[in-house]
């Protein structure tokens, strides 16, 4: 694998900055009711794989600083803990 970091410097690209934290994509997992040929994560109703951190924590885990969630997965709505997680995001963005 070639070294990056030389080629940066040769050519004065500029340093690379972290700003704040706006978006927060979640993945609660691959199932869902569809199993499309062209889904790039293969998920379908036999995909049992799920988030483990969205399956015991609602979304009072998200941090406040969070403009935007961004819920993904298979269909994250069969996800069994989605509402919870909908309804504590909603409660800290209200707040």
């Amino acid at each position: 694998m070639r070294a990056t970091l030389p080629l940066l410097r040769q050519y004065g690209f500029p340093a690379v900055r972290r700003k704040r934290l706006e978006t927060l994509q979640v993945n609660l997992g691959y199932r869902c009711n569809q199993s499309c040929v062209h889904c790039h994560v293969n998920a379908g109703p036999t995909r049992t794989e799920m988030n483990a951190g969205c399956r015991d924590r609602g979304g009072d885990q998200v941090p406040a600083a969070v403009a935007t969630l961004d819920i993904t997965g298979g269909a994250p709505e069969l996800h069994p803990r989605f509402r919870s997680l909908v309804s504590g995001a909603r409660r800290l963005a209200s707040t």
